[in-house]
């Protein structure tokens, strides 16, 4: 998996098929030659993964992207589970094999098909693995299942292997000879392979190492499980075998699951250093606290930096709202999330919020299982329909394919918004595939909603064995994280990066609510992202966190959304790009050094975890990146504007200007007379004309701000309502009526703005008006 992106990868496809050669095979010819190599960084973890690649960490920088995953993938590339239909599977294919060498026999060699390299494979080597894989089912089954499941002694497999003669001294010639199976069955045309059968061999190999090789300071890191768990349907769509159908029939309904936990991801990455890697980057938004995640991964950060946001403070607002819109607690706890005043309350104020929040929005939920019980009684109860009215609506799917069309259609709606609606709504999951690697910029997402705590399921038993595991752990390294914090710390991560996805570059503008009572603790305050930490505001009443949205949608209204740029097309088109490279890497290839490529060194006492400058000396090939920082020239020399030369304008002093030479003319006295009397009537006349313009113009000020601020408070469609209202009583100055239609309007959640409506209303209506204030407790 190498390559600069989907573009590229589809060109290398195109061109492949020209040339009349595999793509994959040649992206990893061209990996020989490259010197930036992009790929999920699980592969680059997994050290089969990097041997089958033969990509060779020796004297190179990593970087990992979105590095707050990293943790999870090294303790699940130190994992590993087996179950008994995993055995059962490997079984049928050791029989595969051998019909395969059979018919290779029979034919004398005239196969037309793909031969594989098996001559050193012989039939005595796969009846001998059968044999072992025979014993090693009858022992597996009679492992002991309490209940469901329960942990058992780290010592118990290793013991198993022990019994059946799989030891030290045959480790490696099982190895070899499920090398050489794995070859076979990979280019076997007359059989379908049973299973997932390469990923079983290949993790049967890696068992043999975690439970064979390993030292009891690492055998300390690992849980052992064993459980039984229903056997899983086949996915719609795939095709069985006969051998399949047949294992179905006779396999038993439950499966028994062997599980061996890491949860230690420092594994991983100390063997991931020892490989030669010169140096490693970490990047994302969620990596605190940088001192437990140094501490996990046990490799120092002698370098790191926290940088605020891009973004100015008017470009963000983060409310958190502990109440909705009818006072209920928003609080989506284990016991309250399946309440009907939670959930009608918080449908209700979501569907408030969404006539203030203009474009794209996301609502996020702890859970599938929460959003989608959730979706259901919101649909029983109208709130969807009422949301429907205000937003194009679309759920998160889980399969990878219809998060794709469905992204293209949010998009179009988003754009294009129909049937009177102002945009779209996603529901998402945190951790989900909306929480992370997509991009909502701009009218995307205007605001993201966090409706509760993504806590990891506590009714899982890897959730459990790990908190167990840490709180064990705190007691003899008191730099790491307990149990507890642990559990916390899953659920930050998991928000922050929900709420990452609202502020996409330096021009972008966006709200961050969260409806969750807890989030204004102190303690959930201090886990935000810092750029967010400084502008969470605590909204006790539903109200206030309303009136702070529509102020900063208001404010932002006549932006106008960022205008996509298209890069100019290049002269020479993809595909001669690709052949040109193809042909220079022919030409080139007899001259690739081929010691950049040899398996790297395990060699523990060439390669030490310390910082850069107590490292072995880097070659010459690549300069170190401290000293090519401390090196670089940083000197800034401003740039030599010329003076325009079009200023010919006469050059005047600021007291020329203040004071400019006046005309004068010569009057008489009786012009002098008759000008300072009719100078006094005027200023007496000014005066009274100005007292009154002064009166009108503060009753004006006061309407424009009341105005104001009600348009920053109400709704879209309270305000118009308020519009009305004032247009009829300056029609027909009927002051009943008005009492009337302010009540609807104010009295539910705006009432302490009733005393306002005073600066319209004549003098002999504001008696009654503050009657009724008063008899409303207003006054």
């Amino acid at each position: 998996s190498s390559g600069i992106n989907a573009e590229y990868g589809e060109e290398l496809v195109s061109v492949s098929k020209d040339k009349i050669m595999c793509p994959y095979y040649s992206s990893r010819e061209l990996l020989r030659r490259a010197d930036i190599i992009f790929m999920p960084y699980n592969y680059l973890i997994d050290s089969k993964t990097r041997k089958n690649q033969n990509i060779s960490l020796e004297n190179s920088v990593v970087i990992f992207d979105e590095a707050h995953n990293i943790e999870k993938v090294c303790e699940e590339s130190y994992s590993f589970e087996i179950t008994s239909l995993d055995i059962a599977n490997c079984i049928e294919n050791c029989q595969l094999t051998l019909q395969r060498i059979l018919d290779e026999d029979d034919s004398g060699g005239t196969s037309t098909g793909p031969v594989p390299d098996n001559t050193e494979l012989t039939k005595e080597d796969v009846l001998t693995m059968k044999a072992i894989f025979l014993s090693l089912e009858r022992e597996f089954n009679k492992l002991e299942v309490m209940g469901t499941g329960n942990i058992i002694d780290k010592s118990t497999f290793k013991n198993l292997l022990m019994s059946i003669n799989v030891n030290q001294q045959t480790k490696g010639l099982i190895t070899d000879v499920l090398q050489k199976m794995e070859s076979v069955l990979s280019v076997s045309s007359a059989n379908r392979v049973v299973g997932n059968t390469f990923v079983v061999l290949s993790n049967f190999m890696q068992i043999l190492h975690l439970t064979l090789d390993q030292n009891e300071a690492s055998k300390s890191q690992y849980v052992c499980y064993v459980s039984k768990e229903k056997k899983e349907k086949r996915m719609k769509g795939g095709k069985s075998s006969w051998l399949d159908k047949n294992i179905e029939s006779v396999a038993p309904q439950f499966v028994t699951k062997l599980s061996y936990w890491c949860f230690s991801p420092g594994l991983a990455m100390e063997e991931f250093v020892r490989s030669g890697v010169y140096s490693i980057i970490l990047t994302s938004g969620t990596l605190s606290p940088l001192n437990s995640f140094s501490s996990e991964l046990r490799i120092p950060f002698p370098i790191t930096l926290q940088n605020p946001h891009v973004i100015m403070k008017e470009q963000i607002s983060v409310q958190i709202i502990c109440k909705g819109c009818d006072g209920t607690e928003l609080i989506s706890t284990y016991q309250n999330r399946n309440n009907p005043k939670y959930l009608h309350s918080l449908g209700n104020s979501i569907v408030n919020l969404l006539k203030v929040i203009p474009n794209g929005v996301l609502v996020f939920f702890p859970s599938y299982g929460v959003m989608n019980a959730t979706i259901q009684h919101w649909q029983t109860s109208n709130i969807y329909n009422r949301m429907l009215k205000v937003k194009h609506l679309f759920t998160e799917p889980r399969s990878k394919n219809e998060m794709s069309t469905m992204m293209s259609e949010f998009d179009g709606k988003v754009r294009n918004p129909t049937d009177g609606a102002t945009g779209a709504m996603m529901f998402a999951v945190c951790r989900g595939k909306a929480s992370e690697g997509i991009d909502f910029a701009d009218m995307h997402g205007r605001a993201v909603i966090i409706t509760g705590l993504p806590f990891p399921p506590k009714v899982d038993p890897k959730v459990n064995a790990k908190i167990n595991f840490l709180d064990v752990q705190k007691r003899t390294r008191p730099d790491s994280l307990n149990g507890h914090e642990w559990y916390i710390q899953q659920s930050s991560r998991a928000v922050n990066q929900a709420v990452g996805r609202v502020i996409r570059h330096k021009d972008d503008f966006g709200a961050v609510i969260f409806m969750d009572k807890r989030f204004s603790f102190r303690s959930n305050i201090d886990e935000l992202p810092k750029w967010a930490r400084g502008y969470a505001k605590v909204n006790e009443q539903f109200g206030s966190g309303m009136r702070s949205l529509s102020q900063f949608f208001r404010l932002h209204g006549n932006r106008t959304e960022n205008k996509e740029v298209k890069e100019e097309e290049s002269d020479t088109k993809p595909t001669n790009r690709l052949n040109s490279l193809y042909d220079a890497f022919r030409m080139a290839e007899k001259d690739l050094p081929k010691e950049r490529f040899s398996a790297p060194s395990l060699d523990d006492s060439t390669h030490e975890v310390t910082p850069p400058p107590s490292k072995k000396p880097r070659t010459n090939k690549r300069a170190s990146l401290l000293t090519s920082l401390n090196s670089a020239d940083f000197t800034y020399t401003p740039s030599m504007s010329p003076v325009s030369s079009k200023s010919n304008t006469e050059y005047r002093t600021p007291e020329a200007l203040r004071n400019p030479k006046k005309k004068i003319r010569i009057v008489t006295k009786q012009e002098k007379e008759n000008s300072s009397s009719s100078k006094v009537e005027s200023e007496m006349s000014s005066i009274r004309l100005a007292a009154e313009e002064e009166a009108i113009a503060k009753t004006k000020i006061k309407s424009q701000n009341f105005s104001s601020l009600l348009r920053s408070s109400l709704s879209t469609s309270e305000y118009d309502e308020f519009k009305e209202v004032v247009k009829d009583y300056r029609t027909n100055r009927d002051i009943n009526k008005v009492i009337v239609s302010l009540t609807e309007i104010f009295m539910a959640n705006h009432k302490d703005l009733l005393k306002g409506f005073r600066v319209f209303l004549r003098d002999r209506d504001k008696i009654k008006f503050d009657q009724f204030l008063t008899e409303k407790g207003l006054m």
